[in-house]
């Protein structure tokens, strides 16, 4: 009987890997598909912006790091006439080192949707916009790291948009490059959150295994333009500035969309917020209302908008009269949606919330 040595038996294994691989790359390669998956990885480069006096120590700071991403590429009829152009989904794995010893660095996980403005056989450009969560390696400590103002918790939530442009060298292999502007904070949930804000330039690689073909310019067909109606309610829990105590907070929106494209609607909308706390006397100075106006994307089932608004009724915790909104909802059935919604003044967020509605 003939024996197989060790060393073989290695040979032998490695052989078996590298066929099966091939026949998976060259099944990949034969067979067209309408929604291919892409891999990439790239590296960023970034300038911390300080955005109050009490990050200036930071000024001057250059986060860097790298990202691998997992893509799809949706190529069906159905997704053009949804948003008048291909769309791709992904998941990106993130590590940022944030370039000064009271900040450390940060793992981030994130989904995102990135529209194609053109998708060319070479050259393709898209949007891209974002959110997820962060572990980050050096929150704020009286004593330990007590200058550290921008983030207290080790979970923190961050939020991005930008936009990439690709150019094919063949129809499997990319170079991208990307800009985009990055916000991590807790949402409000521990005090201080300052936040981190820093805009970013990548170059990077993208792959596939899978051969396809981006179909040809066409006429769309007609859409209507949707108006929509939602009533929500939002819950957020989040420190105050004692350090001590937790407060509720409880908001309310009533917001109005008027499509005006097939992927965007301009929304005006009433918010109304009242904030527990027990550094705050008079009832009054817990409630805040204010008009907003904005843009929305629409995503099939998804809302992505973002908000700008004054307060006619200014809470004591407010710190100006001007506020911004940004949100994700999704369309549960006809009638209910539900989604996290970010409140900032300026730079700084305020609190993340999620909430509830009704939508007709």
């Amino acid at each position: 009987m003939l024996r197989l040595t060790h060393h073989i038996k290695i040979d032998l294994t490695i052989i078996a890997l590298c066929l099966i691989l091939n026949n998976i790359s060259g099944y990949a390669q034969t067979n067209q598909s309408d929604a291919p998956v892409f891999y990439g990885i790239s590296a960023y480069y970034g300038q911390f912006q300080v955005h109050t006096k009490s990050l200036y120590p930071y000024n001057g700071t250059h986060p860097y790091g790298i990202e691998f991403e997992f893509s799809r590429l949706l190529l069906k009829d159905n997704i053009r006439e949804t948003f008048g152009t291909f769309v791709k989904w992904g998941l990106g794995v993130n590590y940022v080192n944030f370039n000064h010893a009271d900040l450390g660095h940060g793992l981030t996980g994130v989904a995102y949707i990135e529209p194609f403005i053109k998708a060319g056989r070479r050259w393709r450009y898209s949007l891209k916009a974002g959110m997820g969560v962060a572990f980050m390696s050096h929150p704020y400590h009286p004593e330990s790291n007590p200058q550290n103002l921008t983030y207290s918790t080790q979970l923190a939530f961050p939020l991005f948009g930008g936009g990439s442009v690709y150019y094919f060298f063949t129809n499997e292999w990319a170079i991208k490059a990307t800009a985009s502007f990055q916000h991590i904070s807790n949402g409000g949930i521990k005090q201080p959150n300052l936040g981190i804000n820093y805009p970013v330039i990548a170059l990077g690689v993208e792959h596939t295994l899978h051969h396809y073909t981006i179909p040809p310019a066409k006429r769309l067909h007609h859409y209507t333009k949707a108006k929509r109606m939602d009533i929500l309610l939002g819950y957020s829990l989040k420190e105050d500035t004692t350090h001590t105590n937790n407060q509720n907070v409880i908001t309310g929106i009533i917001n109005r969309s008027w499509q005006v494209s097939r992927i965007n609607a301009i929304t005006v909308s009433f918010f109304a917020e009242y904030q527990e706390s027990s550094e705050i006397t008079s009832t009054k100075d817990q409630w805040s209302l204010a008009p907003l106006v904005g843009n929305e994307f629409i995503l099939g089932k998804l809302y992505f908008g973002q908000q700008i608004g004054a307060y006619l009724l200014k809470g004591q915790k407010a710190p100006n009269l001007l506020l911004q909104n940004y949100y994700l909802r999704a369309k549960v059935n006809a009638h209910f949606i539900a989604g996290v919604n970010l409140k900032a003044h300026g730079r700084v967020a305020d609190f993340l919330s999620i909430q509830l509605g009704y939508t007709f």
